[in-house]
């Protein structure tokens, strides 16, 4: 890592580093997402702790029905080789879509709703969000396939990790998993355009907030549609996606809730975008410096890791299930 990267603050760094991790695995980058994780186990435990946890919440969030290929182990390539499965596959976000607005229904936010027979499933998630025990005992309970059953144990297993919109994605693809059908999940060839840094600084970065800000007030723009709508169209960005009708959902949900026409965002996007972009030159071309550095200096390393990933994979029939509890 370099000496600047060593300065900063573990908070800065993890949301820096989180933020390029999921922008780059959603956008189908798999050199960068390689080149993310290698440095990450470089950090040592703290890390490599946090990518175990984080790469089974980009699974259910960005594609939920790869969920049943967590099979992981003792080594640390065992969660790499699940999030460059994700990283090379078509997103399916429904599991995001559905529980996202669960969860924002048990905060009292009815908006969600409305009034169609799909009100339903939304009101089921919202109580399991509030009665989580219960509802993991009643999906454990349920008759499934081995693939949805397989979705269900790996969204039980990590029902305690991140935040609690995490955890409601999570209860979501369980959920999904014994009502609805399992699409198919093609894979993808690698995505060989230049990598946009400048997305990583978003809301959840200091930088992002501190620019989103001012452009909103030099342009006269209410900061929430600013947000929203840089998310919308950057942030959430993806290689490709099978259509989900629960992301779209919600999708049009915060439009509505935001009181912006949705086939209007992109007039407010289109002005707003190069300024975002000028605005955050500087500490986008600090992030990819600091990456093609390490990068650089950490070949070999790298290197390694893919051909662990790619052994793994060859054997991965072989990983037994009851080696979940190894690590």
């Amino acid at each position: 890592m370099s000496r600047d990267a060593k300065s900063k603050t573990k908070i800065d760094i993890d949301a820096r580093y989180r933020s390029l991790l999921q922008k780059a695995v959603r956008r189908g980058n798999i050199d960068l997402v390689f080149t993310i994780s290698a440095l990450l186990e470089s950090l040592g435990q703290m890390g490599k702790n946090w990518f175990t946890s984080r790469t089974a919440i980009i699974t259910f969030e960005e594609c939920w029905p790869l969920g049943a290929k967590l099979k992981f182990n003792k080594k640390f390539h065992s969660k790499v080789a699940a999030i460059i499965n994700v990283t090379q596959s078509t997103k399916v976000r429904d599991a995001t879509g559905l529980g996202y607005m669960a969860f924002a229904l048990s905060e009292g936010d009815r908006s969600v709703l409305g009034g169609t027979e799909d009100d339903r499933h939304i009101k089921i998630l919202s109580k399991a969000i509030e009665r989580p025990t219960d509802f993991w005992k009643w999906v454990d309970s349920k008759k499934k396939a081995e693939q949805q059953s397989f979705i269900i144990k790996n969204a039980i297993k990590y029902r305690h990790a991140g935040s609690p919109q995490d955890r409601a994605v999570l209860q979501a693809a369980a959920y999904l998993a014994f009502t609805d059908n399992l699409p198919e999940i093609k894979l993808l060839e690698p995505a060989d355009q230049i990598f946009p840094y400048w997305i990583a600084f978003d809301t959840h970065t200091r930088e992002g907030n501190r620019v989103l800000h001012d452009i909103a007030r030099d342009l006269h723009i209410p900061l929430p549609h600013l947000e929203w709508i840089s998310f919308y169209f950057e942030g959430a960005k993806t290689n490709a996606e099978i259509p989900s009708k629960w992301w779209e959902r919600q999708c049009q949900w915060r439009f509505r809730r935001l009181g912006l026409p949705m086939e209007e965002a992109h007039l407010i996007w289109e002005p707003a975008k190069p300024q975002v972009i000028e605005a955050l030159a500087e500490e986008s071309r600090n992030l990819h410096t600091e990456f093609y550095k390490w990068k650089l200096s950490h070949l070999k390393q790298i290197e390694s890791l893919k051909k662990q990933v790619e052994i793994f994979n060859e054997h991965i029939d072989e990983v037994q299930t009851d080696q979940l509890d190894l690590f």
